[in-house]
């Protein structure tokens, strides 16, 4: 078994076979083959692995033959571990005083491998692995647990799924918490597949110097223990845990408590944690600084103090101040290098900036052209006032990510969501976008409510997804596979009713009817569930490459907290990479692509769509030989026969629709109307029908490759237009005020020219001088 867990984890095959020895050192550095186990024997252990489920609590894997897949990219960057999880005790003397020194010398050293964790991964075997320590951006960043995360805290289990890696991460990370050991990344399949390890999982490392023996011991037991996690599904699932340690385990029950004790700390408290934990103080020391503060002070609570401490606050707000003057310096060299570039302030009674809006020229025009549809990503907010940042998203003719704009808040309240969608509408000219993603956000949803009543309000998925996981974990470990069954009735609902039906059927089964959350999720299952949406156009944004490219966009240049005008430099150095990364995308355009196949239709595709649009028809053409045809009814059905990797529904039965004597089709999983471009199961019929060329009605403009380029020239006719209908305005007026200036003193003459204006009015009747 031992040796067997040797291989837990182990990555695919690179395209060049390795001999099993090689592969081994290759996939595990630190675990070379060992005199007493020969390469056949570990190839034998191989062999097992995947197959059936090890004895003794040993690690199971599913889905053991499933492809493994490439994702777009990845989620938020791994949180920093536990710097310290020991329980020292001060004030009583254990008998067993020896024993328990060396159990703590041990425990010392799993605390400093915390703080190491993130350095100390393991290397992948083939090219298209890497460390898990090259996605972290804060090495040695404490790990703190969410109060909910410690209620819900439970062990891992095989089947569970999480919206993101660091979720999945933050949840394993909890569960060692509370157990007593530390938790780090070690190899990685091609960034969809991880192994969470034992801190303690490397090779033991004896060193001659006495003074560092106590750490290079504790660094190194080849400790078994972890998890695997796999992204299938656009979820992050575990296929294998092993709970078994081979080194003593300290948990810390006053650590524990401390921090599910952290709801009732006051706000004085909960700041002060705050800025603890983004000074890097680990946990242990934090709760042993608030232990002294209140042996020594006691807990404020009078009037009179927390008046003082308000007090402070201001005076404080009031001195820091000086980072958002630094901000706008920042914002006057943009204007002058840029002459589009513009910028709001929200200011307060004491006429201190609260909040800041900013965009450009470039960012207005991408509004015009392609503004039917923004979303708000609220994940990032400044250092030292905690403000929200909030980049508007949008997408280009080639599937890319644009930046619309940006703002700087002072906090999530829908009065100053109210202020940011005024600003920004005023600033774009009053378009409304025809429909608007957003995290869910009480705040958020009041201010769009009020401000654009009229535009489209949805809910990400991935958002509330998430939170039902950090809600209803406890209450959904409790039901078995409620959690998966739910998932699966979101992302393969094909009709309103099959949802509604299902979840029906689900809550009654699992006894989950009466839950208060679940109640809310269902009522609000207009604003997030995807099948409410089949008929507006979102391109993409049910991907899982969606919701994490645009986390990368901003985790790839700006840190979670930072400073104000850390995100304006690195706001400009986006703003390049997507102009350099849409001209690189312009140029590839115009070049011939490599083709799967030899039907015209794909041919035509390419001439059609720009690259990256193309790219993603070409999949759906390639997806579409996975399926057989058959004649039904009003049209056909079509049942997969191979499986293939990600695929946008886990069902394999589909109708398509179709209107006699027209090339008019409708699939049930309504691609076109969401993305823009036809499904495989449309495709597919094509094939069978022998259309050899993409309808014109099934040709999106927005994804021509001259889309842009048409656009801009209506954009520049219509300014040109605006213009001139400005200059004629102000040339009308100045002659309208040297005539008044002239007659305004002779009472009869001003009453004879309003006279002669009247009929002028009624030669060319009231509107005329707007149609000219």
């Amino acid at each position: 078994m031992q040796a067997a867990a040797d291989n837990l984890g182990e990555q695919a095959p690179g395209p060049v076979p390795a001999t099993n020895s090689e592969q081994i050192a290759m996939t595990y550095p630190d675990r070379a083959v060992e005199p007493n186990h020969s390469v056949a024997e570990v190839h034998l252990e191989k062999e097992n692995v995947g197959k059936q489920a090890m004895p003794g609590g040993g690690l199971q894997l599913t889905g053991g033959n499933d492809q493994e897949h490439a994702s777009n990219g990845i989620g938020t960057a791994a949180q920093g571990l536990l710097a310290d999880i020991s329980d020292k005790q001060s004030n009583s003397v254990d008998p067993g005083m020896q024993q328990h020194a060396e159990e703590q010398d041990q425990l010392h050293g799993v605390t400093q491998g915390h703080e190491m964790s993130s350095n100390d991964t393991s290397s992948g075997s083939d090219s298209g692995s890497s460390s898990g320590s090259e996605l972290d951006t804060e090495l040695g960043k404490c790990f703190y647990p969410s109060f909910e995360e410690l209620e819900n805290s439970r062990p891992p289990e095989i089947g569970m799924r999480f919206p993101t890696l660091e979720d999945a991460e933050r949840f394993y990370s909890t569960h060692a918490m509370l157990t007593g050991f530390a938790v780090r990344r070690g190899s990685n399949y091609r960034r969809v597949k991880f192994d969470l390890e034992c801190n303690r999982s490397g090779k033991l490392k004896p060193t001659e110097d006495l003074k560092r023996k106590r750490r290079s011991n504790a660094l190194g037991s080849r400790c078994q223990a972890k998890v695997i996690v796999k992204l299938h599904n656009e979820q992050w699932e575990f296929i294998g845990v092993k709970h078994e340690h081979n080194h003593p385990l300290c948990p810390s029950p006053s650590l524990a408590s401390f921090f599910l004790n952290h709801k009732y700390l006051s706000s004085e408290e909960k700041l002060f944690l705050r800025v603890l934990q983004q000074s890097r103080v680990n946990p242990r020391k934090a709760m042993n600084i608030f232990r002294r503060m209140r042996s020594n002070f006691g807990k404020v609570s009078s009037i009179k103090e927390k008046d003082t401490s308000n007090s402070q606050c201001v005076n404080q707000w009031r001195k820091e101040n000086s980072d958002v003057e630094t901000a706008l310096k920042r914002f006057k060299e943009l204007e002058l290098r840029n002459l589009g570039f513009s910028y709001t302030m929200q200011k307060d009674e004491d006429n201190i900036v609260r909040s800041l809006f900013w965009t450009d020229a470039r960012s207005n025009v991408d509004y015009e052209i392609f503004g039917d549809f923004i979303s708000f990503n609220t994940t990032y907010s400044t250092n030292r006032h905690n403000m929200t940042f909030t980049p508007i998203i949008g997408m280009n003719s080639h599937g890319r990510i644009l930046v619309f704009g940006c703002a700087l808040l002072q906090d999530q309240k829908a009065e100053t969501f109210k202020w940011m969608f005024q600003t920004f509408l005023h600033v774009m000219g009053g378009k409304l976008p025809r429909i608007v993603i957003t995290d869910q956000d009480e705040g958020m949803a009041t201010a769009i409510s009020e401000v654009m009543p009229q535009v489209r309000h949805r809910f990400c998925k991935f958002s509330v997804m998430r939170k039902a996981q950090e809600i209803l974990g406890a209450f959904m470990a409790a039901r078995g596979n409620i959690n998966a069954e739910l998932h699966d009735l979101v992302d393969n609902s094909l009709t309103e009713k099959e949802f509604e039906e299902g979840w029906d059927f689900l809550t009654e089964r699992y006894d989950a009817s009466e839950n208060e959350y679940l109640r809310l999720m269902w009522e609000t299952r207009k604003n997030w569930v995807p099948v409410y949406f089949q008929a507006d156009f979102c391109p993409f944004v049910e991907s899982a490459g969606y919701f994490e490219g645009t986390n990368l966009l901003f985790k790839d240049n700006v840190l979670p907290k930072d400073r104000i005008e850390k995100f304006i430099e690195q706001y400009e150095r986006m703003q390049e990479h997507i102009v350099k990364t849409e001209e690189e995308d312009a140029l590839q355009s115009a070049t011939e692509p490599a083709y799967f196949s030899m039907q015209p239709i794909e041919k035509h595709a390419a001439r059609i769509y720009t690259r990256q649009i193309f790219l993603r028809a070409q999949n759906e053409l390639y997806y579409s030989t996975a399926f057989n045809v058959h004649e039904i009814q009003g049209g056909h059905r079509l049942e997969k026969v191979f499986n293939y990797e990600n695929p946008e529904f886990s069902r394999n039965s589909f109708e398509v629709l179709a209107e006699p004597g027209t090339h008019a089709f409708k699939c049930q999983c309504a691609k076109f109307t969401r993305d823009g471009i036809l499904c495989c199961h449309i495709f597919r019929v094509f094939t069978q029908l022998g259309v050899k060329e993409i309808p014109a009605q099934y040709m999106l403009p927005r994804w021509a490759p001259k889309f842009i380029e048409e656009r801009l020239k209506e954009y520049e006719e219509r300014c040109s237009k605006r213009t001139e209908n400005k200059t004629r305005y102000a040339m009308l007026l100045g002659k309208m005020a040297e005539i008044g200036k002239g007659i305004c003193a002779d009472g009869a003459k001003s009453g004879c020219f309003m006279l002669e204006l009247d009929k002028v009015q009624e030669t060319f009747g009231s509107d005329g001088g707007r149609k000219s």
